[in-house]
């Protein structure tokens, strides 16, 4: 065989075919590139909870509120929720549009934040005079359960010692701090004196009882145990002879 029907017949299908192959190969290069960046940039996503419907500020969220949304792994922050578990029931600080990311910074667990936070919903924050004595010695915290007892000292020749009733029970203590003695203030003086303060969250209608107990006589607290399982908390016992 000569040469010429050699070339013919064996080297030139073997340079077709590679460079058909090397043409191949060309062409599909850039597909494959932009699956793997596809796969690339979906395994560096990341899930976060958002808004899924406006949200004002002061709101307690709830799971109907939240959505789902992936985000790039490389614009988090840290301060992101990835559960709806872990916002629901939490408190907005500020209001959130719809597709906004929920960051830690700009909700509150309930109990945090400013006392207007730390109100349970259907009662209001209200402030009691005490003292050392009526106060069980600055001992109630927030947080604890206390007792509310009505001490009358008006003396009547029935009573020449006057009369004490339990009125309320289990009152929710959310803050306490130094009063200003109504003489001392009388003067212009600013100085906290030894008078101390409590302020309790109670139910409207009840708050009003208790802000006229104080009016009438002395409120004396006292402390509950830190594990109260009683079923008697928040219970009001003011009746018409209360005050008698």
């Amino acid at each position: 065989m000569d040469k010429g029907k050699i070339v013919r017949l064996i080297l030139i299908p073997i340079v077709i075919g590679l460079v058909v192959t090397l043409i191949v190969r060309q062409v599909l290069a850039p597909s494959e590139a932009a699956s793997g960046g596809a796969a690339q940039v979906e395994m560096s996503s990341v899930v976060v909870i958002a808004a899924k419907t406006p949200v004002e500020s002061r709101t307690r969220l709830t799971a109907e509120q939240l959505a789902l949304k992936p985000v790039p792994r490389a614009i988090l922050t840290g301060s992101e929720f990835t559960a709806v578990r872990d916002v629901a029931g939490q408190i907005t600080q500020v209001a959130l549009e719809p597709g906004e990311i929920v960051l830690k910074s700009r909700v509150l667990p309930e109990g945090k934040g400013t006392m207007a936070f730390q109100v349970p919903e259907g009662m209001r924050a209200m402030t009691i005079r005490i003292d050392e004595l009526s106060g069980v010695a600055g001992n109630a915290n927030p947080g604890d359960l206390v007792d509310l007892i009505l001490v009358l000292q008006e003396k009547k020749p029935d009573r020449p010692n006057g009369t004490a009733r339990l009125i309320y029970e289990g009152v929710l203590v959310l803050g306490k701090g130094p009063a200003i003695d109504k003489g001392d203030a009388a003067k212009g003086g600013t100085e906290p004196q030894k008078l101390t303060s409590l302020t309790l969250a109670l139910r409207p209608e009840h708050a009003v009882e208790v802000a006229l107990a104080e009016q009438v006589g002395l409120i004396k607290v006292m402390l509950r145990p830190a594990e109260n399982k009683e079923s008697d908390r928040g219970r009001l016992l003011f009746s018409e002879q209360s005050y008698k």
